[in-house]
């Protein structure tokens, strides 16, 4: 299989995917499929229907042949077109400081297999202790790494979704001195699943370019994150990102930026607004249960970023603010 590098000054050197391992001699690497995906039995879509894929998760390939890739997920195989997958990779390139020994293991009396001269660029593949395990040409060995520096380092991934922290210029490329696309707010929502360095490719209002990691923090979407929690035996609806989550018997949990109330809510909602809670926000959410089920009316309760109190002497509701 040949892998085309993007942003290597040279073609000499070849990424490493990573998370690739042999597992009862298959050999897996890692992927992710970039749209819903059904898997079959064979490699055909007239075979049998094994499963089918979400959008962005990730996946071991274990086989390619032709057009078709044999997966796993979830702990079943199928076949799935190879157009779907996307390759997760992380390529470090780093520079010499000095002329460097390279050695078949890590040590100075392991066999000596190539001098790499100053300033050569050479790309690691694996990290142990103080040596770094580089190819450089064709040529792989250990070398020590505290006479490398690192000139950049390049990942794909699963999409992941980002909020971000302040208002931000969309570059065209990962250098702050790049054509400014647009701004974009605080609060947005982007996605992305490529890094360069500290900076992260992102889409927003249908233009892609580059921004930096510090404008931005991890999102998971609260609609999202309670329909995994609570299922399809409750009615939750969206409005402007606040949820409203119901069962037949009208227990209630009320979902806002900065704050949840449930009302009429046995153990098990209790638990299951804590996790809802802590998925989104941090926290343990069995301690956090524990606060909201034993509140006491006229108390309030302090548990990390969290204030728990009753809002009623009936102990019907309980508020968490954060």
């Amino acid at each position: 299989m040949i892998l085309t590098i993007l942003f290597f000054p040279s073609s000499e050197f070849l990424p490493k995917k990573i998370n690739n391992y042999v597992e009862a001699s298959i050999y897996l690497e890692s992927m992710y499929v970039n749209i819903k995906t059904e898997a079959y039995t064979s490699r055909s879509t007239k075979s049998k229907r094994v499963m089918v894929i979400p959008e962005g998760v990730p996946v071991d390939r274990i086989e390619k042949k032709t057009s078709w890739s044999l997966v796993r997920y979830n702990g079943k195989t199928g076949w799935v077109p190879s157009r779907n997958l996307v390759a997760i990779t992380k390529i470090e390139v780093l520079d010499t400081k000095q002329t460097v020994t390279m050695y078949a293991s890590r040590s100075t009396k392991g066999k000596v297999i190539t001098k790499i001269p100053i300033n050569k660029q050479v790309s690691r593949l694996e990290v142990n202790k103080s040596w770094s395990n580089v190819q450089y040409g064709s040529k792989k060995g250990w070398v020590a790494t505290s006479k490398l520096n690192l000139r950049y380092t390049k990942e794909t991934f699963a999409p992941r979704q980002y909020k971000l922290k302040e208002t931000a210029s969309l570059q065209s490329t990962y250098t702050s001195s790049g054509k400014k696309i647009i701004s974009i707010p605080k609060g947005s929502i982007v996605k992305s699943a490529e890094k360069y360095n500290q900076w992260f490719k992102v889409t927003y209002n249908n233009k892609t370019g580059w921004i930096q990691a510090k404008y931005l923090q991890s999102y998971k979407s609260p609609l999202k994150v309670a329909q995994s929690i609570y299922g399809s035996n409750y009615i939750i609806t969206s409005h402007n990102g606040d949820l409203m989550i119901t069962d037949e018997i009208l227990h209630t949990v009320a979902l806002f930026d900065d704050g949840l109330i449930i009302e009429y809510g046995t153990r098990e909602e209790y638990n299951k607004a804590a996790k809802l809670i802590t998925t989104l926000h941090g926290g343990s959410s069995s301690e956090l249960s524990e606060y909201m089920w034993s509140a006491l009316w006229g108390y309030s309760y302090t548990y990390g970023k969290y204030r728990i109190s009753p809002s009623s002497s009936s102990y019907e509701t309980v508020v968490v603010f954060w």
